[in-house]
């Protein structure tokens, strides 16, 4: 395996638990949202840059690329800016199950080819963040 692959795994490995706990709490602030607390959505949007910025220190780009798109659809929503609220609801809370689920790859080696018989394979997508902008 290269070593900054096993590098970043690391990284990821470190700072994995917070990543998961912030989503949470990104997810809570959306649901609290979507129940008509209008004010919850600018929380979650500060709790998304957080998410988005870790995971580039730690060079988990095509996650950190998500977390940006739901970021920014995040900040359309508490701007009025979105273009339909439930939709664009609907697609950052599928980000914040993807998002999850994706760094779980990562950190097993499952979105990386980790030796000859998986970089064989192809490679497993990123979670599709076009619903995300879509949604903008």
């Amino acid at each position: 395996m290269l070593p900054e692959l096993r590098q970043d795994r690391s990284a990821l490995r470190w700072i994995r638990g917070e990543l998961d706990q912030t989503l949470r709490e990104a997810r809570a602030s959306l649901e609290d949202f979507v129940d008509g607390e209008n004010n919850r959505l600018e929380q979650c949007v500060g709790l998304l840059h957080h998410v988005h910025g870790a995971l580039e220190m730690v060079q988990v780009y095509g996650a950190a690329m998500l977390a940006d798109e739901m970021e920014q659809l995040a900040l359309a929503l508490s701007q009025g800016q979105a273009k339909r609220v439930e939709p664009a609801a609907e697609a950052l809370m599928l980000g914040m199950v993807q998002l999850p689920a994706y760094l779980e790859k990562i950190e097993g080696g499952g979105a990386h080819g980790s030796d000859a018989a998986t970089a064989a394979r192809p490679r497993r997508r990123r979670p599709d963040r076009r619903p995300l902008h879509a949604a903008r």
